[in-house]
């Protein structure tokens, strides 16, 4: 494909709009990922070690599911909408309010980095992934405004010895630091996702 036909390409993804299956896509997609996540962080509840291990696999098969999402919904808006979605049900169990708008703003930007190859280059895919993936510091974002708070109530529901391995584990510096290797572990989930569309899904049909 020429650079004049990927940029009319692009175009023609960033102007269609989301068609009524283009929203089942988002809605069958969208629960999967929640479902891994929230599997994923149900880890957490044994330690704060164990939260960061549950997120890291979450990740990692999240990346099939991404991918898999990008090759049948190849439109602008649909990481956006991904994101939106996630962000509501995230603070409809209990997370602080600003991740909704965290998983929004990095849905938008994984849009921008996809379209610009119609979603139809891998490595822009796997890169807007990487991008998106970086939503899971949303939930500790009380750690830099207000962290007495934070593991005060941290406290009350998992117990003082639990919130005292989180303080030590989740510094703000390190949360950070979590968050970036969180986007390489997102590059490397959607890798394997598309190695794992290519060898079943693209020849079981379910991959124009």
């Amino acid at each position: 494909m020429t650079t004049a036909q990927r940029e009319t390409s692009a175009s023609v993804s960033a102007k269609r709009k989301l068609t009524a299956r283009d929203f089942v896509n988002v809605g069958i997609f969208t629960v999967l990922y929640f479902f891994v996540t929230f599997l994923g962080g149900c880890v957490g509840m044994i330690s704060p070690a164990m939260m960061l291990v549950g997120f890291a696999v979450a990740i990692v098969v999240d990346g099939t599911i991404v991918m898999l999402y990008l090759a049948k919904t190849p439109i602008f808006g649909a990481m956006t909408v991904l994101g939106l979605i996630l962000g509501i049900l995230m603070v409809l169990t209990g997370h602080f309010w600003g991740t909704v708008v965290l998983t929004t703003l990095l849905g938008l930007v994984a849009d921008a980095i996809c379209v610009s190859a119609n979603y139809h280059s891998r490595v822009r895919n796997v890169i807007g992934y990487g991008v998106f993936t970086a939503w899971f510091i949303g939930p500790f974002l009380p750690i830099f405004l207000n962290s007495g708070t934070y593991f005060q109530q941290m406290d009350q529901q998992m117990g003082k010895d639990y919130s005292a391995s989180m303080a030590q584990l989740f510094s703000p510096t390190a949360t950070v630091l979590f968050a970036v290797v969180g986007m390489v572990i997102g590059l490397i989930g959607g890798w394997i996702g598309t190695k794992l569309i290519d060898k079943h899904f693209a020849k079981a049909g379910m991959v124009a």
